[in-house]
């Protein structure tokens, strides 16, 4: 049985006419169609819910409070009943009738079969060459980390055997937009794949999820299955966040300053109250944008956030107060103001990250 999974958002107006052609294309094959919508606002999971009263093939999982392309999909292998399990984006832009031909590959043998762009009779169709450029590099950086060879790891149009899904489903991270890539990293040599030919057809309605945070993502996911088993993934953007909260700081502590500024020196005094109302502005800065990037996964709303807020501030209360001794005490020996305001910021910065990690994004 094949299992094919669509994952959607805003695609209201594909769907209407996607469905009846893969039930026509799927006629002679025993088959399930999952729709996986993240709560779409075009109520693309209501349509296909309308559509499971003719096709008794279509099931539907409105997902509410999660997003994002992988998760989805592997969410709806997780829940097949296929012992062949695939993939296809749901605005028209994959050739539905290579599914077929993709089921035969598996089930001849194959535990992967991909519908390639970069095989000879394939191609891209009518991209524009920026993103057909962007499209080849991102291709070639990926197959460094694939443990198999493929011309298109990329490719979002793809079928697996569930037991080969299975074996390696606890080790993926379903995060950002390309699943495959994450299968190929994963699997253990000596995995049969195959790759058949097709080219990318034209979205007929909707927009591109090609965002920059997919892109943003992509090259987050790289960095997290090469150098982030040394480092994790986590701590660099928390470092990335943290140097930019000492540049907050650092102008934040000049703008406070210039308040108690007169022609002589600042006094110790005025100067530990500019550091204090800097190391403040900063922490709002660094958990707005941890909040948002950094532990995005975890990411506190509504009343969570404040509640989060409260327990940043008492997470970093000790980094923050190692912060203003240090910058005190270099400023009360004559250090020179940005030394002594830098270094105090850079101090505590392992101790918020484990902190923030405990307390605040659990």
């Amino acid at each position: 049985m094949l299992s094919l999974i669509l994952p959607t958002y805003n695609e209201s107006e594909n769907i209407r006419h996607l469905l009846p052609k893969i039930g026509n294309t799927l006629a002679g094959i025993p088959h399930e169609i999952i729709i996986v919508d993240d709560d779409s606002p075009d109520r693309t999971w209501q349509i296909a819910q309308e559509l499971t009263r003719d096709d008794d093939h279509i099931r539907v999982i409105r997902r509410i409070g999660r997003r994002g392309l992988s998760s989805a999909i592997m969410e709806g292998f997780l829940i097949a009943k296929g012992d062949v399990l695939a993939v296809m984006d749901a605005d028209g832009q994959h050739d539905i009738d290579l599914i077929p031909a993709l089921y035969k590959a598996a089930m001849g043998g194959a535990d992967v079969a991909i519908g390639s762009r970069y095989i000879a009779g394939g191609g891209v169709g009518q991209w524009d060459g920026r993103r057909h450029h962007l499209s080849r590099l991102a291709t070639r950086l990926t197959r460094w980390f694939c443990r198999v060879s493929v011309a298109d790891p990329m490719s979002g149009f793809f079928v697996i055997r569930k037991h080969t899904f299975d074996a390696i489903a606890d080790r993926l991270k379903p995060t950002g937009f390309k699943m495959l890539l994450d299968i190929l990293v994963h699997l253990p040599p000596g995995t049969t794949v195959r790759e058949l030919p097709y080219t990318f057809g034209i979205r007929e309605h909707g927009e591109s999820k090609l965002s920059w945070k997919v892109q943003l993502d992509f090259l987050e996911y790289l960095y997290d299955v090469s150098l982030g088993t040394v480092i994790p993934l986590l701590f660099v953007k928390y470092c990335i966040v943290g140097t930019l909260g000492v540049v907050v700081q650092t102008s934040a502590y000049y703008l406070f300053s210039a308040l108690f500024r007169n022609s002589a020196a600042l006094t110790v005094f005025h100067f530990s109250v500019a550091v204090l109302l800097a190391i403040e502005t900063a922490i709002i800065f660094n958990f707005l944008l941890n909040n948002a990037w950094t532990f995005a996964g975890s990411r506190l709303r509504g009343g969570s956030a404040f509640i989060g807020f409260a327990k940043y501030n008492v997470a970093c209360a000790f980094g923050a107060l190692a912060n203003m001794a240090v910058s005190t005490f270099l400023y009360s020996i004559g250090t020179a103001e940005l030394v002594s305001v830098v270094v105090g910021a850079a101090t505590g910065v392992v101790w918020n990250y484990t902190m923030s990690r405990m307390v605040t994004w659990k």
